[in-house]
């Protein structure tokens, strides 16, 4: 709480205003009130905010780009892949952003970026998740599974991107790379401010253009390809945390694209495969990160079978309460990244998959090893393969996107109706 108080009153000489009780701030010529703080992390807070005018509540993402630490073109590259992508019912869109000078005399070169974002106030996943294990409840299973076709949906948008193609075609592509214009002229006036104020700094405008190359920017990697062609994207950070549920309860919608990147990215060198894990490991969540993110090899492709990884990782998650690798490395005291790499996983009533009983269930009475009743685990069989073939260690051996799809429209076809009294308290999905 204190750094919220401290990030307010660092904005006072930028582009918010104070009145008693009642912070505001102003954002494109549209004045917001400041609720509350939502969360934070690096150089970035999000916060609830209400549009004066409307009354409407928005989500309101602040990034501190400090000079030399934090560009602006990596700070809207959220806000390109929004734009790249919208209008797309499964993906978060951005309703307005904002490059400010910070005017701090210590650092004339800091900029800050806003970002305005939708609110949905039945939160994300993970608050849902948190909410079942409090409550002792679980997810309607059918209506679990649908919300996650939605979740594959989105992935495919991104999948299988084609140049001035759906969503939004060319009018999209070209909103995209105007904030990427926009971001890139943003770093070069930090440049400039910092030779004028700071003797001390040398820094040449040129490798301010290149970054955000560098940082698996997103328009710019269209170059050479033509239209209607397929320029992949994968998301690398897809976890209960980037799902937030709509407002009505039956749509996800896939957020936070800070993390996406060109695939495939062909491992040519040892420097490429270290710059790839470090990269992950900043960008990636841990128990949902693919295990070829955990040890990259030369010679290798990181393609979009890594969001098929997560994307397991987090179905299991709403199953069970946890990621597969956060529980087994609970429960055997071992390393997760050790249990990510050797496949070391398992549900409830399952023995180890890296065991060579993956999907054999316990039989608490010793006498076999025939299968445990669906019923009584909560988990139908066909979820469950679901999940198996999403958490194959070996990417090839993974479905892609359409095939995830299609096993989904199976297992729904041939789920039982949810009972109607159990949507309400399971985190609140809806049918």
């Amino acid at each position: 709480m204190a750094q919220y108080f401290m990030d307010l009153l660092a904005s006072l000489t930028s582009c918010m205003c104070c009145f008693p009780g009642s912070p505001q701030l102003r954002i494109n010529n549209r004045r917001f009130k400041l609720l509350r703080l939502l969360g934070e992390g690096g150089f970035s807070y999000v916060y609830l905010v209400q549009e004066t005018s409307t009354s409407a509540l928005y989500a309101l993402k602040k990034i501190r780009c400090p000079f030399g630490q934090e560009s602006v073109s990596l700070a809207l590259k959220e806000v390109e892949a929004y734009a790249l992508f919208s209008p797309h019912p499964n993906i978060i869109h951005a309703v307005d952003h904002a490059v400010e000078s910070a005017n701090d005399k210590s650092d004339p070169g800091s900029k800050t970026v806003y970002i305005l974002l939708p609110y949905y106030r039945r939160g994300n996943l993970q608050d849902a998740i948190n909410a079942n294990l409090v409550n002792q409840t679980k997810f309607p299973e059918r209506r679990l599974i649908i919300l996650f076709l939605g979740v594959a949906r989105a992935l495919k948008a991104m999948h299988q991107y084609r140049v001035k193609g759906a969503p939004g075609g060319e009018a999209a592509r070209r909103k995209a790379k105007n904030v990427r214009a926009e971001a890139e002229e943003a770093d070069k006036d930090a440049v400039r401010k910092a030779k004028t104020r700071r003797k001390d700094v040398d820094v040449d405008e040129e490798d301010v253009e290149q970054e955000p190359l560098m940082n698996g920017e997103v328009t710019r990697s269209q170059e050479g390809v033509g239209d209607g062609e397929v320029r992949a994207y994968a998301h690398r950070d897809v976890k209960p945390g980037n799902i937030m549920l709509s407002d009505s309860g039956t749509s996800p919608i896939l957020m936070d694209l800070g993390s996406l990147a060109p695939s495939p990215t062909n491992i040519t060198s040892r420097a490429l495969a270290l710059a790839t894990q470090d990269t992950a490991a900043e960008h990636s969540t841990l128990p949902y990160r693919a295990p070829e993110l955990f040890d990259t090899k030369t010679g290798t492709v990181i393609d979009t079978k890594t969001d098929i990884w997560s994307f397991g990782c987090t179905l299991f998650a709403c199953l069970v309460g946890k990621s597969p690798f956060e529980m087994r490395s609970e429960e055997t005291g071992g390393s997760l990244s050790i249990c990510v790499l050797g496949g070391d996983w398992r549900f409830p009533d399952e023995e180890s998959m890296a065991s060579g009983g993956g999907r054999r269930k316990k039989d608490p009475k010793g006498k076999g090893k025939g299968k445990a009743d669906d019923a009584d685990s909560g988990i139908s069989e066909g979820v469950r393969e679901v999940v198996r073939r999403c958490l194959r260690v070996e990417a090839s051996e993974r479905p892609n996107v359409d095939e995830v799809i299609e096993m989904i429209e199976r297992v729904v076809a041939a789920l039982p109706e949810d009972d109607g009294d159990e949507g309400s308290p399971a985190g609140g999905i809806e049918e």
